[in-house]
This record gives C-alpha cells, sequence and structure tokens, in this order.
C-alpha cells in the first residue's frame, strides 16, 4: 500500500501541484510584465518631461501634475515588484516539492525572466523616486522665486519691514532644501543646487539691506546694495548654466538609466 500511495503521489498529486504552482507563478508573471511595462512608460514618459531644461524650469502646474506622476511610478513599479517576488515564491515552492528528479521545466525560463524583471524594477523605482525628489524641491524653488518678486517689489516701494519678513521667510525655506538638492538620490544636476545657493545668497543680502536702509544706515545699506546687485547676477547666471547644461546632465547621469531599464525588460520578454 505504501509503495502505492507513492506511486500515485508520484504519478498523479505531484504534477497536480507543480501544474497549480506553474499555473500561479505564470499568472504573476503576466501581471508583472503588464506593470513592468506601464511602468517604463511612465517613467520615460516623466524624464522626456524634465530633461530639455530640467525640472526647475517647469511651470507650477506641470510640476504637480508631474510630481503626482512620479509618486503613482513608484506606487505602481512597487506592486509590479511583489507579483514578480510572488512568481519567485511560486517557484521555490514548487521547485522545493519532494521526490522530484529534476526542476520543473517551467523554472528555468521564468526565474531568469523574473529576475531581469526585477533589475528593471528596481531601477525604475529609483528613477521615479529621484524624480519626486527633484520635483518637490522644485516646487519650492517655484514658490520662492515667486516670493523673491515680492521683495524686490517692497525694496522698491521702500517697505523695509516687509521686504526684511518676506526675505528671512525665503531664507529660511533655502537652508532647508540645501540638503535635498545635494542627496545623490534625487539625481539633481549639482548646477541647480549652486542655483538653490545662489538664491539663499539673494535673499539673505535683500534681507541686510532692507535691515540697513530701515535703520538709516546709509553706508552699509549702499554697501548691501551693491552686494545685493551682485548676488541677482549671480543667480541668473546659475539658472542660466544650470537650464543650458540640462541635456548634458540628462544625457550623462539619466539616460544610461533608462537605457538599462529598456535592456532588462527585453531580456525579460515583457
Amino acid at each position: 500500500m505504501a509503495v502505492g500511495a507513492i506511486g500515485a503521489f508520484l504519478e498523479v498529486l505531484l504534477p497536480q501541484q507543480v501544474a497549480k504552482l506553474a499555473e500561479m507563478e505564470g499568472n504573476e508573471l503576466v501581471q508583472a510584465r503588464k506593470g513592468t511595462a506601464d511602468v517604463n512608460t511612465a517613467v520615460a514618459g516623466l524624464w522626456a518631461d524634465l530633461a530639455p531644461k530640467g525640472s526647475m524650469t517647469l511651470s507650477a502646474d506641470r510640476m504637480t501634475e508631474d510630481l503626482a506622476l512620479a509618486k503613482r511610478t513608484e506606487r505602481s513599479a512597487d506592486d509590479a515588484l511583489s507579483h514578480v517576488q510572488a512568481a519567485e515564491a511560486y517557484m521555490a515552492q514548487a521547485d522545493g516539492l519532494p521526490f522530484q528528479f529534476h526542476s520543473p521545466s517551467f523554472i528555468a525560463t521564468d526565474r531568469a525572466a523574473a529576475q531581469h524583471l526585477e533589475k528593471a524594477l528596481t531601477t525604475s523605482i529609483k528613477l521615479s523616486h529621484a524624480a519626486t525628489l527633484q520635483l518637490t524641491i522644485a516646487g519650492h524653488m517655484s514658490q520662492n522665486s515667486q516670493s523673491l518678486v515680492s521683495v524686490n517689489a517692497s525694496l522698491n516701494a521702500r517697505d523695509w519691514t516687509n521686504a526684511a519678513r518676506t526675505a528671512s521667510t525665503i531664507a529660511t525655506d533655502l537652508k532647508s532644501q540645501q540638503i535635498p538638492a545635494g542627496d545623490p538620490e534625487a539625481l539633481l544636476d549639482p548646477l541647480w543646487a549652486k542655483w538653490v545657493d545662489a538664491m539663499l545668497g539673494v535673499a539673505i543680502d535683500a534681507q541686510q539691506y532692507s535691515l540697513a536702509s530701515a535703520a538709516n544706515q546709509t553706508q552699509q545699506a549702499q554697501q548691501a546694495g551693491r552686494t545685493l546687485a551682485a548676488a541677482r547676477d549671480q543667480l541668473a547666471a546659475s539658472f542660466a548654466a544650470a537650464q543650458n547644461g540640462a541635456g548634458a546632465w540628462q544625457a550623462k547621469t539619466v539616460q544610461p538609466v533608462l537605457d538599462s531599464i529598456a535592456r532588462e525588460t527585453t531580456a525579460s520578454g515583457a
């Protein structure tokens, strides 16, 4: 009876278990491939939008749209990766069934595909997360740029108190953006980090000019005014440099990552 039971298991139950696991694994892999394709499309479109002039040059509405897309894409990539991991779990389960003389035939091909999908999705998560970080910084910079316009208006109106207060608020926010701007995970061109620094310089100098003017410290105000003018020139120059260098930065830093995603996706059969 024992021999008969083992025979029945080997001839009937084992193939059924393998087939069931293969079916579940295959379904997970199908979903992983579809998810990967959708994520790739989103990531490529997102960085095509950021690449020409840089994330900092987008309109406020476009920043908001792209930031929402970046966050959705990151979540979608995580979901697709969970399907890959589920497929790998089913493969491990099928491979671990007892009394098998060799691994089930579907595992060799599908395991390699899953590994390529995992690499593609992990890299897509990196790029979508980088876009999220960049666009968050860009949102702050857009608001600070608009606030600087307000500072200039207050200075022209000789409203020293309002100018100093607004400049101080801008400087505080810009200081909070310096570390994120230098975060390697953001894949932000260092030229844009220099723009952040340059804007901080303008805000600080505008505050000093306002305070000196409010205190009727004529000599100090004149010196602060000259320093502010030079800082404004530096701000304009740093913006132009970062904008003009955006294409080269994308080609050197981002495009190779996009290319690696495409290669891994193709290798996976997706």
